[in-house]
């Protein structure tokens, strides 16, 4: 029996699909999960036919959700795991009974009659939305044997499902206020990161780029300031509708921070259409914004801003979302270098061809035995004494040339190569080293901070190696605290906790960095040990009492207080800044106010001598 392999209506998700999928691959009865999502939609499921028997549903038994736990971790399980998953060609359920790992819910089975299964993953790169489990009853071993082709048809309906469930989240996002940009009635960030994440997966083998294009407006923030919000909020509204007038069905557009927009353009043939699309985006602005009623602080009725743009091109043989962004990111700093209205544009195929990827690896690696990688420290200061409370250690990286290489460049290119693990490393061991250096001088007994990425969580000898380090340089592990962004803890929330709360047994401490620009937030904050909440540097731009951050930030404060949490603002860069946080009962406070990223020589000066970071801000000085 054939099915169609277009992806199924979301409306389809239910008993009659699961029929019609049970009937092509014979088997007695399906049933489909589909994963919560925080916040949002609890688990739903549904099923057809033949199904376990027990006095609970199946997905309340402990080794059933260890099942769904290792479908929903970001890497597909290694060839000789035990579970029964199509992808693991080592153990298919042939005949539930010979295999031992099933025999804590192997009742359920057979009083249903039911002799094998087949569970598979509703995925695409690292994202999983659910399960989808066929269960066939047989009188015979061979009767009840998986073919090939029918674990290959299973796999390619699991796909378009997969399909299914991500459109029709994203459907709802665009009919939810929540997801869209009350200002300008743009979607917002969140919505466009899934509206991305459904691109990418729905892209064919070969053919099409996908691109997307960041929009920063150049000195904005001096707009605001000078000009008061009424008049920049009217000119976001009309710099929105011009760039939606301009693109119409071109592109989906957004609102991707407070002086940021974001274009996605899902189907372009090739770089060039990219470029005039650009070119056409940076016209946008080459004339005046003009408003419709006057402002007392306009002394015009029109008024001009530049933009500089960061591009990042995917096509099939890209990664996930988040590195995508990344790239738009960094080709956005270098854009800002060249001047207003310019862009640059960030591909692998173009800044890193595949023949150079061999070199990059090994620049990378001749950085660490050369001891061209390096760190810098940021202290992070008591906001009521000015007392040191923690010292963030932060990356830095000379290329063969000797020039010094950005974070944004940096660590996107160890994620790709593959190096981070070994950089990661090596960070922890320097960071330790230093700061036991640091309590050997009596400088003072302080945790330092060292950021964490994905791959690192997904290390199986983290925990072991971090041991080691901390036993080799003799530091506590108290002083050596952990930093995990909100966006990598809630991608694989249970690997997450597992993680922490192991580190956390060893004495560790634990940060959530640049909380606030997520999704988690609330719903899974609570579950998450932690002894440190850093709010985004991205709610400090415009920070002031009585305004709306005003109002986020003491929302984020007052809730890391209820949890018990120390709370850190990062990015304070004025006394405005600072004063607001203390009147909000900030905890504590870090930025270029009180010191840039030091070297350690540099930072030991500035403690020993206590010249430092604007002592007359603090209530009691060191």
């Amino acid at each position: 029996m054939k099915m169609s392999c277009s992806s199924p209506s979301v409306r389809q998700l239910k008993p009659e699909l699961l029929a019609d999928i049970a009937r092509a691959l014979n088997a007695d009865g399906s049933r489909l999960l589909i994963l919560a999502q925080p916040l949002v939609q609890h688990a739903q499921i549904y099923s057809y036919g033949l199904q376990p028997r027990s006095s609970t549903p199946i997905e309340k038994n402990r080794l059933w959700q260890n099942i769904i736990h290792q479908i929903d971790l970001p890497l597909y399980p290694y060839g000789n795991s035990p579970l029964p998953l199509a992808f693991d060609k080592v153990h298919p359920v042939h005949c539930i009974d010979r295999h031992p790992t099933l025999a804590p819910i192997l009742t359920a089975f057979n009083t249903a009659g039911i002799q094998s299964l087949l569970i598979l993953a509703l995925r695409d790169r690292e994202r999983c939305v659910g399960c989808l489990t066929l269960f066939r009853s047989a009188t015979s071993e061979s009767e009840a044997r998986w073919t090939n082709e029918e674990l290959q048809l299973a796999q390619n309906l699991a796909c378009q499902m997969y399909l299914a469930v991500i459109e029709q989240r994203v459907e709802q996002m665009f009919r939810d206020r929540l997801y869209h940009d009350i200002l300008t009635g743009l979607p917002n960030r969140l919505l466009l990161s899934q509206w991305l994440n459904l691109a990418l997966a729905k892209m064919p083998p070969a053919g099409d780029f996908l691109a997307v294009i960041v929009l920063n407006l150049t000195r904005f923030k001096n707009i605001n300031d000078s000009l008061g919000h009424r008049c920049g909020d009217r000119l976001l509204q009309l710099i929105a509708e011009r760039l939606q007038h301009t693109f119409d069905n071109e592109a989906i557009i957004g609102r991707w921070s407070g002086d940021e927009f974001a274009m996605i353009i899902p189907a372009a043939s090739d770089v060039t259409l990219i470029r005039k699309i650009a070119d056409r985006a940076i016209a946008c602005f080459d004339l005046p914004f003009v408003f419709e009623r006057s402002f007392p602080s306009l002394k015009t009725d029109s008024l001009y801003i530049k933009v500089s743009m960061g591009i990042a091109i995917a096509n099939s043989d890209s990664s996930d979302s988040e590195s995508l962004l990344q790239h738009a990111d960094t080709a956005l700093t270098k854009a800002k270098s060249n001047g207003k209205n310019s862009y640059e544009i960030y591909a692998d195929s173009i800044i890193y061809p595949a023949t150079d990827r061999l070199q990059l690896e090994n620049i990378l690696d001749r950085a660490i035995a050369d001891c061209k990688l390096f760190l810098h420290y940021q202290p992070q200061l008591d906001i009521l004494t000015g007392k040191i409370i923690g010292i963030e250690a932060l990356l830095r990286c000379q290329d063969l040339h000797g020039n010094l290489l950005s974070p944004a460049e940096l660590i996107p290119m160890a994620e790709e190569t593959g190096s981070i693990i070994k950089i990661g490393e090596w960070v922890i061991r320097t960071a330790c080293q230093q700061n036991k250096i640091w309590q050997n001088l009596g400088l003072g007994h302080f945790p330092i901070a060292v950021n964490f990425s994905v791959k690192q969580l997904q290390d199986r000898n983290l925990i072991e190696k971090i041991d080691t380090i901390l036993a080799e340089t003799g530091l506590p592990a108290t002083a050596l605290e952990i930093e995990v962004t909100e966006s990598i803890a809630i991608k694989d929330l249970d690997l997450t906790i597992s993680i922490l709360q192991s580190l956390r047994e060893i004495g560790v401490k634990i940060s959530l960095d640049d909380f606030g620009t997520g999704y988690s937030s609330l719903a899974v904050l609570k579950y998450i040990p932690l002894d440190r909440l850093k709010i985004d540097r991205s709610f400090m731009r415009e920070l002031r009492a009585n305004t709306i951050d005003a109002g986020i930030v003491r929302t984020i404060i007052n809730l890391g207080h209820e949890l018990k949490l120390n709370v850190v603002a990062e990015g304070v860069e004025t006394v405005e800044q600072f004063e607001c946080l203390r009147s909000i009962n900030c905890d504590a406070v870090q930025g270029f106010l009180f010191s840039r990223p030091l070297a350690a020589p540099e930072l030991e000066v500035a403690i020993a001598t206590g010249s430092y970071w604007h002592q007359n801000l603090f209530h009691v000085h060191n």
